[in-house]
């Protein structure tokens, strides 16, 4: 039967609509489609091949132009790709990078095809797809870099794991030892040189415990600094008494070189003196016996430069990025004279930057020594308000208040029963809690400042007590002392009859506050 006009028409219809579908779909996915005479000659791409290469729509290409615009690493194996699907009528489908040789842009594309053959098996076309799949190489290199990144984590954690059972070890033997000979009959001196071994080794388990402590503090942001104003050199001082004895040991020359002029800081003493010790005892861990090492101070605008150089084992390039991480630790087999977990720069990196600093490694490699530099932002002037400040810390003696410090640690109550003395006040020490409560009632301070973990009765029963007999009128300043900070020790100690409530070490600042509000003695 003839097909009549009106079939034709439909057919010409649907075919214009399924070439609208399609030509939809593939505006949509990406794909881009090529076709290729036989030898080759021009060839024949849509816009969508030539966006994958990065030419203008109008432009006429070659398969010259074609392996131009690949990676030079892509190019031979594309090239073997092809030549393998026209030779043996096999599919073609590679993954080849383009790039634009203006911006220097890449892109990941999958290139799928196949030659078609005339009845004499003459390769004649050679035709296919092109797909963007930069997307999808990204999100895998990514994974990639992620799942080498929890392979390295794990790989140190069990590093780390099996070094700290090494490390515990090490002092626990000559501990178990020395109990062991400890039970049996030894002489005087015996005894004395077991017990400084025991020492010895029980404060390297300390300093392995602090460290691990320290990590964890600094890394869930628990630790807060206690900054105050102060020359870098009494830092410096407090570091090298840590460190002397572990330079003495190794027998390392050790130098010193700091500018005339006063390096003032506004840090946390005892975290800076941490810093600077661990940079030490890093130098005298990596630097063999009768090695130098030098600290040196310099200015620079705002800035104070710490460096510490050694003439030790290096770093290599590797791992130059990587020595403030923490349980890293460079070339284990290299380093027989100290042990250690490996925390300690990770400790420097983190405490230098919470005081607003940075530090960073330098080596001219493996045997050639190591350079650690921290920069600090030094301390800006002192105001006059300031200075005025300080001038009058001390009170006149119509201004004197009677203060009860109640502790059982004798010596933060000496020490702060000192620091009020020099102030002008009069002061008066108690050491349990039925001991404050009494001597209260004779002394009659002002101000007490009360310990709350004593040895008889709680810091709070003692607020409660010395609140209920102060009923004669005079002002009575009760302040807790404790260790424990956080909103339900508050609420304890204002339940107490605490008017203040102080986590230990007092900050002075807020003591002269305290002191200044409780007024005149009466």
């Amino acid at each position: 039967m003839a097909e009549s006009g009106e079939d034709r028409e439909a057919e010409r219809t649907r075919a214009t609509r399924t070439r609208a579908r399609l030509d939809y779909v593939v505006r949509v996915s990406g794909v881009g489609f090529w076709y290729c005479d036989l030898p080759f000659g021009p060839m024949d791409w849509d816009e969508r091949v030539k966006e994958h290469f990065f030419f203008p729509v109008d432009a006429r290409v070659t398969i010259d132009d074609f392996y131009t615009r690949l990676h030079p690493d892509d190019r031979e194996p594309t090239r073997k790709a092809i030549e393998v699907s026209i030779e043996g009528g096999g599919s073609y489908d590679v993954e080849y990078r383009t790039v634009d040789p203006n911006s220097g842009a890449v892109k990941w594309i999958r290139a799928l095809g196949g030659a078609a053959y005339a009845d004499d098996g003459t390769p004649t076309h050679f035709d296919g797809v092109t797909v963007d799949v930069t997307a999808q190489k990204l999100d895998q290199q990514r994974l990639a870099s992620l799942n080498e990144q929890l392979r390295e984590q794990d790989r140190r954690k069990d590093e780390f794991l099996a070094t700290l059972a090494h490390e515990l070890r090490n002092p626990l033997a000559p501990l178990r030892t020395g109990l062991h000979i400890l039970s049996l009959q030894t002489s005087p001196e015996q005894t004395a040189r077991l017990r400084e071994m025991m020492e010895r080794q029980l404060a390297h388990l300390v300093r392995m415990v602090d460290d691990l402590l320290d990590i964890s503090r600094v890394t869930l942001g628990k630790v807060s600094l206690k900054k105050e104003r102060l020359d870098f050199r009494a830092v410096l001082h407090s570091a090298l008494e840590t460190s002397h004895p572990l330079i003495e040991a190794g027998g390392h020359e050790l130098g010193v070189q700091l500018p005339p002029d006063p390096l003032p800081l506004y840090v946390d003493p005892t975290r800076l003196t941490q810093v600077i010790a661990n940079l030490l005892n890093n130098s005298v861990k990596y630097t063999p016996p009768g090695g130098r090492i030098h600290l040196s101070a310099a200015v620079e605008p705002e800035t104070l430069i710490i460096q510490v150089r050694d003439t030790g084992i290096g770093i290599p390039a590797e791992m130059l990025p990587r020595v403030f991480d923490p349980f890293t630790q460079v070339g284990r087999s290299l380093a027989h004279t100290q042990s250690g977990l490996g925390l300690g720069l990770t400790l420097v990196h983190r405490i230098v930057e919470m005081h607003g600093g940075s530090v960073e490694a330098e080596s001219p490699g493996i045997g050639l020594g190591s350079t650690l530099t921290v920069r600090l932002p030094l301390a800006p002037p002192i105001s006059a308000r300031s200075v005025m400040r300080d001038t009058r810390s001390a009170v006149s003696a119509a201004e004197a208040l009677r203060i009860l410090v109640v502790d059982d640690n004798i010596d933060a109550a000496d020490s702060l029963a000192l620091l009020l003395s020099l102030r002008g006040h009069k002061t008066h020490l108690a050491h349990t809690g039925e001991a404050a409560v009494a001597d209260a009632r004779a002394f009659r301070p002002h101000v007490a400042f009360v310990d709350i973990g004593l040895p008889d009765v709680s810091g709070y029963e003692v607020a409660r007590r010395m609140r209920a007999e102060s009923t004669d009128g005079r002002p009575l300043t009760l302040v807790a002392l404790t260790g424990w900070g956080s909103e339900e020790d508050r609420r304890r100690a204002q339940a107490a009859g605490f008017d203040s409530h102080f986590v230990k070490p007092v900050d002075l600042d807020k003591l002269s506050d305290i002191l200044t509000r409780s007024g005149a003695p009466t």
